[in-house]
């Protein structure tokens, strides 16, 4: 009878957990499941920490289509949260103050075989601080990755590895803390756009492997060092650098191959490295097919850099520099060291004119200020200055002289026989008239 007893209650247990099954976080104080299936979080004072996990009690139901995180204090996304959630098609996290993305916490790959009808997640981060994206945290069937606006503390390796269906990666606004090597790796999207915010130092193979069918684009980011290799990028149809403020560029920074031509405008460097501009490049096939692509420099403004930072890849490009600003005083050295690159590009290479204040085409100062005479035309002119001031003294001395050697021999006899020595004398001329008689 007593196991009887003991039997029929564990049923009851049992039938009992099954019909009440554990809650998930649509039953969190600070989350709710709206009609859509979509987990949506919006965290208040008192309830303003989220921690997102794939199963047990307040897990991320299975059934939802959007994850949105907006306002909290911390979110925690475990490893495996969106593995199993087939219905999942976004991530959205706004507004959080601190956030942390565990390994594989957004690897979602449900599907068997990969396959371009298959529909993928979209990624977004705006307004927040994310403290770490772990290696390998975002894997698998992913359309689109948009980060804006938020501070990225840790950028570990890998951490965006191994996508497929990827659209766009657009980061957009960020302030990059620690970002350490692959952190993009392996991937193909059709456009990849670093725009505005900061990075301290891009390390080597900060994107590493990764095929851009479409658009490059670099533009308005403050970037204290971009290493060697920085960007190991292949197959983008155009590429377009520019409107940064880098402080250092080091060779062969960019080794890209892109199937179009390559513009980088308007660019303020520091320093421009040896070689810096070497690892652009062409596809083979697009070389064969369509030529040499231009590489355009327009308009930008370096501080130290040598003719050898030009050196660029002449089996797969033409240079075109179009404003080349060198942001050092003119001296006819500098002329010198930038004269064959400055014959080859015409008047467009410039350096600063201090005695004007404004830039001015090599050329043109060379033809104003360089050679043997118009190197040394103010010592010229100062030298004849100083010839013409002595004769002028030397003139002036003489007449003086003479002028006093006059007035001493100047002498005036008074009628009442004494000698007078003058330094000035008149002479009155008068006129007698006749007196007549006639009254």
């Amino acid at each position: 009878m007593r196991w009887s007893a003991c039997w029929h209650l564990l049923v009851a247990l049992a039938t009992r957990g099954l019909s009440q099954p554990a809650p998930t976080l649509c039953n969190d104080e600070a989350c709710r499941c709206d009609s859509f299936t979509r987990l949506i979080c919006n965290c208040t004072a008192d309830y303003d920490e989220v921690t997102l996990r794939p199963d047990g009690a307040y897990r991320v139901p299975s059934t939802a289509t959007g994850i949105i995180i907006d306002g909290c204090a911390r979110v925690h996304f475990l490893s495996d949260t969106v593995r199993g959630l087939v219905q999942l098609r976004s991530v959205e996290i706004r507004n959080v103050a601190h956030a942390v993305v565990d390994a594989r916490a957004l690897a979602w790959a449900p599907f068997a075989a990969d396959s371009e009808m298959n529909p993928g997640i979209r990624i977004l981060i705006h307004n927040s601080t994310v403290n770490e994206i772990a290696s390998h945290a975002v894997q698998g069937r992913v359309n689109d990755v948009v980060i804006s606006d938020s501070r990225i503390d840790n950028l570990k390796p890998f951490a965006f590895s191994s996508l497929t269906g990827v659209k766009n990666v657009e980061l957009t606004n960020n302030v990059f803390g620690n970002i350490e090597i692959q952190a993009f790796k392996k991937f193909s999207t059709l456009n990849f756009v670093l725009k505005g915010g900061s990075i301290g130092f891009v390390p080597s193979r900060f994107l590493s492997d990764v095929e851009i069918n479409n658009l490059f684009r670099m533009e308005g980011v403050t970037v204290d060092r971009l290493s060697s290799l920085s960007f190991l990028v292949s197959s983008p149809k155009r590429v377009l650098i520019e409107s940064n403020l880098i402080d250092s560029v080091d060779g062969d920074a960019f080794r890209l191959t892109s199937r179009g031509p390559i513009t980088f405008r308007n660019n303020t460097i520091n320093a421009l490295r040896k070689g810096a501009v070497f690892g652009f490049a062409v596809e083979a096939d697009v070389v064969a097919t369509l030529g040499r692509q231009e590489l355009l420099l327009d308009n930008n403004t370096v501080t130290y850099l040598t003719p050898s930072s030009l050196l660029y890849n002449r089996t797969a490009l033409t240079l075109r520099v179009d404003g080349l600003n060198i942001n050092v005083t003119c001296d006819c050295e500098l002329a010198e060291r930038w004269r064959q690159v400055a014959k080859e590009q015409g008047g467009i290479i410039s350096c600063w004119y201090a005695l004007e204040g404004h830039y001015m085409s090599l050329p043109t100062y060379v033809d104003s200020r360089c050679g043997s005479f118009k190197q040394n035309f103010w010592i010229y002119v100062v030298v004849g200055l100083l010839m013409v001031a002595v004769a002028a003294a030397v003139a002036i001395f003489f007449i003086v002289k003479r002028d006093n050697e006059k007035k001493k021999k100047l002498q005036i006899v008074m009628p009442d026989g004494k000698t007078y020595r003058e330094t000035e004398f008149h002479i009155v001329v008068e006129r007698a008239e006749l007196l007549t008689t006639d009254l």
